[in-house]
């Protein structure tokens, strides 16, 4: 476990260590609970581990020595939580301290880092009234809960709008969205280019956004040719998602996250047991960082058709080639790989399908 040091050992190295940011992590509750220290890269589509460890006793502590550059994030995952501790290296001196029991932490001599976790538990207060209303079966109710979301939506741009740390900014900004309104996103992140000139990470972010923004502000239409990508499925073979020979081809977009993307299993089950052995195909095309996730519940689906996974998500080349903006999304194309169809609802895919497959 590289770069892992106890606090008396940290002690006897500190002469090497004055061009780097202290950062010690107290740990309660923890016992044998490994965990994994990661830097994580603009627009959160990478990021590359800088240690894992295992405390040995209810109350440990470790060290760690973090470049002093342009501000950055790090993130703490513990292997058997879903929470994740997302910090901000802004100081030379920086304390956490977390209860592995009550999930509860705090930063001392972070004020980036801080700022963010106070940020995230008034949203999460905001959910969670959000999900006491929904309980209650009254008009004034949801009127109640329209306004609790719009005072977390509106919050989330102010924050963003408003922090002063550049690697707070892009913490942020994940928590953002424009929908389709390319042209608010465009003003958005050209404010953030003025705001933070000299910071690599939001200049690298910015001009990948202005990028997003004029590949999707172009969508494939119908009559199009699909573009040609090859990508590996999850048996490692190499798949076209285009047209197979012959045969019309549903190219379906989801992932393990989206809610949304779950009735479109049964149709698109339905549609293959129905069509399969015709003149017809279907390709799955996970659009989803978490590799893990998406192996297990594809595995447990144990669907006939080819699965596939593109982990770089939006900035991905699945995205950018196809131009398509939000899941669940389809296309359907024919023999020749001319777009006929797109965007078909769960609801809507067997008269689609039956329209071609006479």
């Amino acid at each position: 476990m590289k770069g892992l040091f106890t606090i008396a050992a940290v002690l006897l190295l500190l002469s090497c260590s004055k061009k780097k940011n202290k950062v010690v992590l107290h740990l309660t509750g923890a016992f044998n609970r490994p965990f994994v220290l990661k830097r994580v890269s603009v627009g959160e589509t990478s990021s590359k581990q800088i240690d894992s460890a295992v405390p040995r006793s209810v109350r440990d502590s470790f060290v760690y020595y973090l470049p002093v550059s342009e501000p950055a994030i790090y993130r703490i995952h513990f292997q058997y939580k879903p929470i994740e501790i997302s910090f901000i290296a802004d100081s030379s001196d920086i304390d956490i301290y977390y209860n592995y029991t009550t999930g509860e932490y705090h930063f001392v001599n972070s004020p980036a880092s801080e700022e963010w976790r106070l940020f995230q538990q008034h949203q999460a207060a905001l959910a969670g009234e959000e999900r006491k209303l929904w309980t209650l079966s009254k008009d004034s109710a949801a009127t109640q809960v329209d306004s609790l979301i719009r005072e977390s939506y509106n919050r989330n741009f102010h924050f963003a709008d408003t922090v002063t740390n550049p690697a707070l900014f892009l913490l942020a900004y994940n928590v953002i969205d424009y929908g389709s309104d390319y042209r608010g996103l465009q003003a958005f992140i050209g404010n953030a280019a003025r705001r933070f000139p000299h910071h690599k990470g939001v200049q690298e972010l910015v001009s990948n956004t202005l990028d997003y923004v004029r590949i999707f502000n172009s969508p494939l239409k119908l009559g199009d040719t699909l573009p040609r990508l090859s990508m590996l499925d999850i048996n490692g073979r190499n798949i076209e998602i285009g047209p197979s020979s012959g045969k019309y081809t549903l190219i379906d977009f989801w992932s393990t996250w989206c809610d949304d993307c779950r009735p479109f299993l049964e149709a698109k089950r339905a549609a293959w047991k129905r069509w399969g052995a015709g003149p017809f195909a279907i390709i799955s095309v996970a659009i989803d960082a978490e590799r893990d996730a998406w192996v297990s519940v594809t595995r447990h689906e144990r669907n006939l058709w080819p699965q596939i996974i593109d982990e770089k998500m939006w900035a991905g080349p699945v995205a950018r080639t196809l131009r398509f903006d939000s899941i669940p999304f389809n296309f359907l194309i024919d023999p020749n790989g001319r777009i006929v169809a797109k965007g078909i609802a769960a609801d809507s895919l067997d008269k689609t399908l039956s329209s071609f497959l006479k």
